[in-house]
Parts: structure tokens; sequence; C-alpha cells
């Protein structure tokens, strides 16, 4: 067995398919898509060492990616390891020949080969790496249109048929090339030959999503931010008092550096459990927001994926309600100040600038500190209604 790569056996690659698909598990179509899997493998001659099908919540394609990404990332199966993602809310549902979003390959600096269906937020996750060239993604040639139900008649003969690719290239190169490939970012040159293949993507047209993003939304309601945890640390110390918004919901949360390192029913900013190497040997670690003995989401109102968060400091809060009041200035453009709840007077100050990335309330502190916020707030406004 290699020690680089696992599905490596007496010099035979058995590939591992894992399957990502909006469908629940109990539901007849993901039974029908892992039917519909062993017969493509059958077909193409592939001998796999293991097939699954896997659930996403459906239409949510910032699961979709997160999910295919944390598994994908710290696969420890590299090479061989193949992931076939799909979940297109098809937004061109006139289309008469049920035309869908097309698919993407992509191969990750671990080795792994991903088919994702490029929807919504689907390359987020990967767009730093693409741009630093530690990822490729290329568009395919595997049909978008004529079925109603493409995860199982176009999709998986796709996925066999790159397995099979794979076990082909390695006898042709041999384990070593291929590690060198890997080694000096030569990802492309693995995949080439291979007949589903298409030109590189264009990364510019691929939507990344706004940093304070809720990734993920676990079992236990912790929400799993796309923010570094390391950049909230350089921003605020561990144990700052904080406040955190979301839609119309506002709560006081603790800046911790673990997920158990404040006590039950305090609720925590903390490094989460979700997170991969980067590309560069660096090992990235997400915010988590936890409340320990509940749950984060419930406190938020049921918050769910895809959701903006507004992080900033508790005392830069009070201290923007206290300068907006006596100031006597009761409307903002059309934002009536009197009226406003705290939540929605955190999203104007990140609307108009002063809140940066989802927690970066430093340009904000600036503004209180030089006396200038209400000036800055009046002056953007007139700027905007005159463009």
């Amino acid at each position: 067995m290699s020690q680089h790569f696992p599905l490596i056996q007496n010099k035979v690659l058995k590939p591992a398919i894992k399957v990502l698909t909006d469908y629940p598990r109990d539901d007849l179509a993901s039974d029908e898509v892992y039917q519909a899997m062993i017969v493509a493998c059958a077909k193409e001659n592939v001998e796999c060492f293991a097939c699954d099908v896997g659930a996403i919540p459906a239409m949510d394609t910032v699961v979709a990616t997160f999910k295919t990404a944390q598994l994908a990332l710290n696969s420890q199966l590299g090479y061989g390891h193949v992931f076939l993602t799909n979940c297109a809310p098809r937004k061109n549902i006139i289309s008469a020949k049920s035309k869908g979003e097309g698919v993407v390959i992509g191969i990750l600096p671990n080795g792994v080969t991903l088919l994702t269906v490029n929807s919504g937020y689907a390359l987020a996750p990967f767009v730093k790496m693409i741009k630093e060239g530690k990822a490729h993604f290329f568009e395919s040639c595997i049909p978008d249109e004529g079925s109603q139900f493409r995860s199982r008649d176009f999709f998986p003969l796709a996925a066999a048929q790159l397995a099979s690719f794979l076990c082909k290239r390695l006898h042709e190169l041999g384990e070593q090339a291929i590690m060198e490939m890997l080694k000096h970012d030569q990802l492309p040159r693995i995949l080439e030959g291979f007949s589903l293949l298409g030109d590189a993507i264009d990364v510019d047209s691929v939507s990344e999503m706004p940093s304070g993003c809720a990734w993920y939304v676990d079992n236990f309601g912790n929400v799993k931010l796309n923010i570094l945890h390391d950049d909230l640390l350089r921003t605020y110390d561990s144990g700052s008092n904080l406040v955190v918004a979301v839609g119309g919901s506002i709560a006081d949360a603790i800046v911790g550096s673990a997920g158990f390192s404040q006590g039950e029913g305090i609720l925590a900013l903390t490094c989460g459990s979700s997170g991969w190497d980067d590309g560069t040997g660096k090992v990235v670690r997400f915010t988590e927001v936890f409340l320990r003995g509940g749950s984060a989401a419930n406190l938020l109102s049921d918050v769910s994926a895809g959701e903006q968060f507004y992080i900033m400091s508790k005392e830069d809060l009070k201290s923007a309600q206290g300068v907006l009041r006596d100031s006597g200035v009761q409307y903002i453009g059309s934002h009536n100040l009197f009226m406003m709840s705290e939540a929605k007077l955190i999203q104007m100050f990140a609307h108009y600038g002063l809140i940066r990335n989802g927690y970066d309330s430093r340009v904000l502190r600036k503004r209180l500190k030089d006396n200038s916020l209400v000036s800055f707030l009046q002056e953007h406004v007139s700027r905007q209604d005159v463009a």
C-alpha cells in the first residue's frame, strides 16, 4: 500500500467515489443515484475501494460547497478520491430542454478530483487556490441538458470515467511521476487527455461568498462562518466582548480561542473544528458561533447557511449609539435612527463601510475617535443620492 496514496494497492488504484446530492438519504432518488453509480463503475471496469452517496439540503449551494471542500481538502486518500457534487437550483427553469448549470472538473493540491455543478457558490472555497495556481478547474463536456434527473442519467457515468482515467494515468506515468506533479503544482498535467476535459474556467466569473457568511449549521446548532479565526483574533483579543447581528437578531458574544473556552450559556466566537490546508501547507480554521449547553442557531432566530453575520465590539456599538443619539439627527438617508433596532444599525454601519469583511469595525472606531461619525454618514448618503 502506498504511503502517499492509500488507494494504490499493489500498484493498482482502487478509486473511492463520494457523491453529494441534494436528496435525503432515504429518498428514492438517492438510491437510484447510488445504483447508477455502481452500474457506471461496472461498465467502465472500475474496481472501487468505496462508493457512497451523501445528502445535502435541497438547492443549498452553500452547504454543498462547504461539505465538498471540508471532505475533499481534508481527504487522506488523495489521488483516486473522486467527488461528484450536484446541487443545482436550475434558475433557467423555462428551458424546454431541461438545461442546467454546467459541470466543472477540478483537481486539488492533495490529488483529489472533483466533478461539481457550477451553481451558486459551488467554487467559492477554492477561489484563492485557483488564483494562486494551487488548484485547477476546467469546463467539461458532460451533458447539461436532456434530463430532469442528471444525477442519475449523466453524472455517474462521468464520475466512473474520471475514476477509470485516473487508473490508466497511474499506469502510464507511475506513482512517482504523479507525486512530482502534485509537489510542483503541475496538476493539469495529470488530467491531460481526459476526454471530458474542457478549457480552464474563468476564475473572475466564479462567485465568492462575502466574508462573514455562514458556511454551515450543524446538528447541535453551531454556526460555522467563513471568517478565518486567526483573522478575527488579529482584530479582537481573546476574551473581548462583542455583539453578533444576523437578520433581525442580535446577541452578546465573547471571543474565544477554543470550543469550550467559555462557560455554559455564553455565546462564543471560537476556533471551530472545520477548515483545511489552503494549498500552501498551512491549515486554516474557521470561526464558529458556539453556545455551550444550547443552540447558537436557535438563539439567533434559526439562522441558516448563507446568511450574513456582522460582528463588532460591544463598546463601539454603545459609543456609536450615544453619538447618534446626542447628535439629534433622526434620519440618515432613508434610515430612521429613532426607529432602528440595534441589528439594523449594525447592518447600516456595514453598508457604509464602517464594518468591513463582516467583523472589522476599526473604521467605525476611528470615526468615533475623531468625532466624524455623523458627518461621514451624512456625506456618504448624500454622495450616493447624487450618484
